[in-house]
């Protein structure tokens, strides 16, 4: 017999209801979610990703897509001049110049890291030979390869440097650059300009660095 005091099941209001009900596959994937443990584990696993992903999506928008360089020997006197792409990003310094079929005289590529320290770059998936220059925070060369073509295992070309150039195989040799030389780096403006548009590789060249090199 049912209590006249019990309520009607249409007298009942809905938001007296448990959101996830007891024993419900819901229930336990939300207690799991929010165990503490859970949560740590997730932090750790998931917090060096977020950081990476969006200091990768900061070169993207505040690096230059484009830069020219004046190189003069320790006295000061002018050697040669050189001009081309920016990589900053992992993407494209992983890419470098692999996907590139040749570099005409005076062209290279040059790479953007965030801080000077000691770096290894290899040949990988390259068509053709460089010289690849390692330059300090201070603008000045700290080491120069000749890298050829080859198979696996890879040489590690090494140097100290922020920024490192990769020009035409015995570029350096042929204008006279060598360890201690230095390099005046005018970067392009950042590849992102304001109002949602990027800037493709820009032929008009600043004088003031990127932000986010530092």
């Amino acid at each position: 017999m049912t209590s006249t005091t019990d309520p009607k099941p249409e007298d009942t209001d809905p938001t007296d209801l448990p959101l996830l009900p007891e024993d419900t596959i819901a229930r336990r994937i939300y207690d799991r979610i929010t165990d503490r443990r859970v949560l740590a584990v997730l932090i750790i696993v998931f917090a060096p990703m977020i950081g990476w992903v969006s200091y990768t999506m900061y070169s993207d928008f505040t690096s230059p897509d484009y830069a020219r360089a004046t190189i003069s020997d320790e006295n000061g006197a002018r050697l040669e001049s050189v001009e081309g792409p920016v990589a900053a990003t992992w993407r494209e310094h992983y890419t470098g110049l692999s996907e590139t079929d040749s570099l005409e005289a005076g062209e290279g590529m040059f790479f953007l890291h965030d801080q000077e320290k000691e770096r290894a770059y290899v040949m990988r998936e390259m068509a053709f030979p460089i010289d690849i220059i390692f330059i300090d925070a201070e603008g000045r060369v700290t080491a120069i390869h000749h890298a050829e073509l080859e198979e696996a295992p890879l040489t590690e070309y090494r140097g100290v440097g922020k920024y490192v150039l990769e020009v035409p195989y015995g570029w350096t040799m042929e204008n006279g650059i060598e360890v201690g030389a230095t390099v005046d780096i005018r970067w392009g403006p950042p590849r992102y300009r304001g109002g949602g548009s990027t800037v493709a590789a820009a032929t008009v060249v600043e004088n003031t660095p990127p932000q986010g090199s530092n």
